[in-house]
């Protein structure tokens, strides 16, 4: 386990992990169409991103609920001086329960205990503004928009970041 809180623990992606996680993206139907022009990921996609992210030094990690021992979300991060919130993303079963809000503070307490001073995440703007609400809420701020190639689809994308 790398950090906790009193209803989720988050830990490495194992391979018995991989069919949950790739439901875990495909009941985010919005984020699929969105991000990759597709409704839904398969088991060999989700291989090749979890290499990816390994080569890049982020840690692929899973969100389990404690009291039910379900996998309900993935969160990627590459920790520094400066995090990188590359993604989390929550089960759609379990959306709208305040687990975003709760895994996210969780995540700024365990990456200020190791030294980080910010925090960053790049938020993709044109599909969902409660997603850029929801960051803003918890204290990010924009520095600048951008584009982000992500799996070969152009995204117009905002940096956010937080001081902590």
């Amino acid at each position: 386990m790398i950090f906790e809180s009193k209803t989720f623990y988050i830990d490495f992606v194992e391979k018995k992990d991989l069919k949950n996680i790739v439901d875990v993206y495909n009941t985010n139907k919005n984020f699929l169409v969105n991000h990759m022009d597709a409704n839904k990921i398969t088991y060999e996609w989700l291989l090749e991103e979890l290499g990816s992210m390994k080569k890049a030094d982020f840690y692929s990690c899973k969100v389990i609920e404690k009291s039910s021992e379900k996998l309900i979300g993935v969160i990627d991060f590459k920790t520094g001086e400066e995090t990188y919130l590359s993604l989390l993303m929550i089960h759609n079963d379990y959306k709208g329960k305040g687990f975003g809000k709760l895994i996210y503070q969780t995540l700024e307490k365990y990456i200020s205990s190791i030294g980080s001073k910010c925090i960053r995440i790049d938020v993709v703007t044109n599909y969902d503004d409660t997603v850029v609400d929801f960051w803003a809420r918890n204290g990010f701020y924009k520095v600048k928009p951008i584009e982000l190639n992500w799996t070969g689809k152009i995204l117009p994308a905002m940096i956010m970041k937080k001081n902590i």
